[in-house]
This record gives C-alpha cells, structure tokens and sequence, in this order.
C-alpha cells in the first residue's frame, strides 16, 4: 500500500520547481539567504521604528544639557525685563479699563521678543551641533531622515520654553504697575505657539545657512524686517512671517505700527493662520532637503 503523503511534493521537502520548502513556503532559492523578499521587507519596516526611537532618544539626551536653549532662555527673560523702563509710573494709579487697553500693545511686544529668540534658538540650536561635529556623528549612526524627523519636535518645544520665559521676564518687568491685567490663556498660549513656530522658522533657515555666525543676524532679521517693511507699507507687511504667526493666535498688529491704513481691510485669523502655515511649512522644508542632500562635513 502507498503512502498518499509521499505523492505530495510538500512532505518530500520539494515544490514543484525543485526548492525545498518548508509548511508550503519557499525556504530561500540560493539568493535570498533563506529568506523571501517579502520577510526582509517586513524587517526593514519594523527595524525603521527603532531608527526613529534611537534618534529621539539622541535628541532627548541632548535637550537634558541644553545650553543654547538656557543661553537664549536667560537672554529672552532680560530681553523681556527690559520693557519696565519704558513703562509710565503712573500706569500704576490709571483705571482698570485704561490697563487693559495699556497691556494690549505690550503684550504684542513681549510676543515679538518671543518670537525673535526662538528663532535664534532654533538655528542656533542645529548649527552650533553642525560646527562641534554632533550632527556629522549622528549621521553615521542613523538615516538623516530619522534624525532630522527627530530634530523638528524638540526644536519645537524648546522655542515654546524660550517663548515661556519671554513671556515670564515681560510680566515681572510690567507687575509693579498692571498687576496681572491682560495675563489671559489666550496670551500665554498665543505666545508659547509663537514661540514653537518661530523655532521651527529659525531651525530651517539654519540648515539653509548652516554658518553659525552668519545664521545670527539671518534667523531674526529675518522675522524682524516685517516690521521695517509695515511702517512703510503695511498691507504686504500682514503677508509676512512674523505679523502673520502674530495675528494667527489673536495679538494686535496696530500697536506695532502695521495698519492697513489704505483699504483698512485687515486679515482674517484663519488667513494669517495659512500664511503662517506655509511660510514656515516651505523654510523648514527647503531646509530639510538641504540637510538630506548636502555634505554635513
């Protein structure tokens, strides 16, 4: 009597094509090592998770010694101490009506200040690590992909620690005459947003600079010139960076001179909020395909 299972070419270890296999799959055709396609690019996703956690961890280790980010921190919340020299003493005694409309163009004020140290920190933040050769390193040991991937947040975040402190210099310097008047949600978390995205605004202009003095006076100059280009024209001036990041989240554009006195049409926060969003969304992008293609040495 024969054994059906030895007419079966599985049971014999042989397909029809002569390989051996083993439960029905392929066991390797001499050029795959033993392994199919399909298997080493299964691998090739899962091992892609643990590329990204190494270069956040990287980034993670960095953050905790972090000294551009409490060098620009410490210069920020002088920057915003400052402003107590321009505020009147009899503020003081003036109506509470009359300290709200006050902290208005102050608060403004303290955005700025926000958003042009972050966005020192965030180009300084990448070439400062592209000068002592971190980033070179980092390149050996992770796809660029994954560590600039990995770069994007905790640039991110510490623009929003730099925007906080900013914020916290301003209120100190303007307390003994307002108080805690205008300090709402809405300013501290229109600040803290200013302040992550003017850290991404810089991280990009950083990696399209990459000279790290050089990159000092491009980052913030190139926020800062809007308001140059608003006390001459202001309308074109909404379109730009900085008023656009300002008045997305509500800060008042008057009280820095950017009046759309001609047509008195101003924009609408959902417009600024797109303009803001692709203005950034271009620099940071341009910034990351330079990274990806150019030589870090």
């Amino acid at each position: 009597m024969t054994d059906d299972r030895s007419r079966d070419p599985r049971a014999k270890g042989i397909n029809r094509q002569g390989k051996s296999v083993e439960h029905g799959v392929p066991a390797g055709d001499g050029r795959g090592g033993g392994t199919s396609q399909w298997a080493r690019a299964a691998a090739a996703r899962r091992s892609s998770v643990p590329v990204f956690a190494q270069a956040i961890a990287a980034q993670a280790r960095g953050a905790v010694a972090d000294m551009t980010l409490l060098g620009v921190t410490v210069s920020a919340l002088l920057l915003s101490l400052s402003l107590a020299a321009g505020v009147p003493s009899d503020l003081g005694t003036a109506s509470a009506a009359e300290k709200e409309l006050a902290v208005v163009p102050l608060s403004a004020v303290v955005a700025v200040y926000a958003a042009v140290m972050a966005t020192i920190y965030g180009s300084f933040r990448y070439t400062i690590d592209l000068r002592v050769g971190v980033v070179a390193q980092r390149a050996t040991l992770q796809p660029r992909g994954a560590a600039i991937a990995a770069r994007v947040p905790f640039t991110a975040l510490g623009g929003a620690v730099v925007a906080g402190l900013a914020l916290a210099g301003g209120r100190v310097a303007l307390a003994p005459v307002l108080g805690t008047t205008g300090l709402g949600p809405g300013v501290v978390a229109g600040t803290l947003v200013v302040g992550a995205v003017a850290a991404l605004w810089g991280l990009g202009v950083g990696l399209l600079v990459r000279a790290h003095l050089f990159a000092l006076f491009v980052a913030p100059l190139s926020l800062s010139v809007a308001l140059f280009v608003g006390a001459m024209w202001p309308e074109p001036a909404g379109w730009m960076p900085l008023p656009a990041m300002l008045h997305a989240v509500g800060f008042d554009l008057a009280s820095l001179g950017i009046v759309p006195a001609a047509s008195g049409h101003i924009l609408e926060p959902a417009v600024s909020t797109a303009i803001t969003a692709t203005w950034t969304s271009a620099t940071l992008g341009a910034g990351i395909v330079s990274f990806l293609r150019r030589d870090l040495a």
